[in-house]
């Protein structure tokens, strides 16, 4: 399973309404149109979000070059309990994508596991329990790792 933070949407807003509805920015627009490319080794069989605008707007290009829908839960809320958001994680296939926040990296993983915004980790079930096994950084980190490689090659 994928576990992608929302990529980059400016400063949080003052309420809670206006930060539901806060999109990406230039870069986070970049790194979403991006991430197809950046996620193409990878089968996907749903893409489930938080139903917040900026989370959204990250996996809708994902989404519809797979043909898929994206599907919204509030399970994936920053509000969300751990419990909840697990429960969700459990139902999901292991060919899904799931596109949250900071917070709940956060709740998931006891603040042992952090995510740079438009990031993604490898996430498996075992045992029961969520492991982050592999870190996939945002198409812009990404290319520019790649770039200054290859400049010093």
């Amino acid at each position: 399973m994928l576990l992608l933070r929302h990529a980059s949407a400016g400063e949080r807003r003052p309420s809670a309404t206006l930060d539901r509805a806060r999109r990406l920015d230039r870069g986070g627009r970049a790194d979403a149109r991006e991430l197809p490319e950046a996620l193409a080794g990878h089968a996907l069989e749903r893409v489930v979000s938080s139903p917040h605008a900026r989370c959204v707007e990250t996996v809708e290009a994902l989404a519809r070059s797979r043909n898929l829908r994206v599907e919204t839960r509030d399970e994936l809320l920053p509000g969300a309990s751990a419990e909840e958001t697990r429960a969700l994680l459990a139902e999901l296939p292991e060919a899904a994508l799931v596109c949250t926040h900071r917070e709940v990296f956060e709740h998931l993983f006891d603040g042992k596991v952090t995510c740079e915004k438009g990031g993604t980790w490898l996430v498996e079930r075992r045992d029961g329990a969520l492991e982050a096994v592999a870190y996939l950084p945002p198409p812009s980190v990404a290319v520019s790792v790649t770039e200054r490689a290859g400049a010093r090659s």
